[in-house]
């Protein structure tokens, strides 16, 4: 089997329920005494030393006034009609009172010109995520250059009464596992994402939470049990941006007033992660339209666990033959899941 983590756990079963037993998280890391999010807050937004210094040292930098509140509510009206929600949302990956708007650049300009084409943000993907290598080919050395694209830009509306989601990592959708590491290692990432503000973020209307330098962690550094100090909540007025990378653990919160919440999130990701051919662009839908499933698979169109690849959530397989594909979100996205124990083995 090939597999970059399986060997580090040992799942084992009580009572029919499965488990994987891990140990707290006692390291603080970067954590000091006195820490405040003004540690990890840069004033100006062309401080492009000040902003990477930070997302080296705690995965995460937020950016004070990343656009006008006016571009906000144009972006809100631009994105308004293409809320939704399924109904297996009852907790995972979402609240059930959580509405999304997937592939949001596509039904809003604004958000194509002033979020994902911001200078800044391209120019931290390019520094974060471009690579460039020398490959041997006969008697010469090619440079190459991987560059960089969009790889999701998602809306979350999280309504009065959410839950909190579970702590996590973006970059699972690539299947990276990271090790343990002092201080950060370029080459290591796959995403950088920006969280945007749409309306006012804090504790009590669930602001995203992020455990500081947790980009650090490696496999065997819990995210479900660890010391709180290393948490927290990311307080943003409405238009500020949140920079952090695909490694930080990371997760909405609770939301405990009456009011939705609204934020937009937004990563780019190496350039040669899609497939060398690009098969779709200007192919008629109907060339896939009687293709039996596991042709289907061969061409890209099943998403690849968690939702990597996904249509509104669902395998590209429901734009070109449903039938072939109900009850697809039903079935979940993770092969298997086990609880975490923080007791002894039994």
């Amino acid at each position: 089997m090939n597999t970059q983590s399986l060997h580090f756990y040992e799942p084992y079963e009580v009572d029919g329920q499965k488990y994987i037993h891990m140990e707290k998280k006692e390291d603080l890391g970067v954590w000091e005494p006195g820490l405040t999010q003004d540690a990890f807050t840069a004033k100006d937004k062309t401080d492009y030393k000040d902003i990477i210094e930070k997302v080296e040292k705690y995965g995460v930098c937020v950016i004070k006034n990343f656009i006008e509140p006016s571009k906000c509510d144009e972006i809100l009206n631009e994105i308004e009609p293409h809320y939704y929600r399924h109904e297996s949302w009852q907790g995972s990956p979402f609240p059930k009172e959580t509405t999304v708007v997937t592939r949001s650049v596509l039904h809003s300009p604004s958000i194509l010109k002033n979020v994902v084409g911001d200078r800044m943000f391209c120019d931290m993907a390019e520094h974060f995520l471009n690579e460039q290598n020398y490959f041997l080919a006969g008697n010469v050395i090619n440079k190459c250059s991987s560059g960089f694209h969009l790889n999701s830009s998602i809306i979350y509306k999280v309504g009065p009464g959410a839950g909190d989601q579970g702590y996590h990592r973006e970059d699972h959708i690539h299947h990276t596992i990271h090790k343990a590491c002092d201080k950060f290692q370029y080459g290591s990432e796959s995403l950088l994402g920006i969280g945007v503000a749409f309306t006012d973020m804090n504790k009590e209307n669930g602001s995203t939470r992020m455990i500081i330098g947790s980009h650090l962690w490696g496999p065997h550094d819990s995210c479900g049990n660890f010391d709180k100090r290393m948490e927290y909540y990311v307080n943003a007025a409405k238009g500020d941006g949140v920079i952090f990378l695909g490694s930080l653990y990371h997760a909405a919160s609770a939301n405990h007033t009456k009011e939705d919440r609204i934020g937009g999130y937004f990563f780019m990701t190496k350039g040669y992660l899609k497939p060398e051919e690009n098969l779709y662009l200007g192919t008629d839908v109907k060339l896939f339209k009687d293709l039996p499933m596991e042709k289907l698979k061969l061409l890209g169109m099943t998403i690849s666990e968690p939702y990597c690849g996904h249509i509104d959530y669902k395998s590209p397989g429901h734009v070109v033959n449903p039938s072939l594909f109900k009850n697809d979100i039903e079935k979940g996205y993770y092969s298997e899941t086990f609880k975490t124990s923080f007791d002894k083995k039994q």
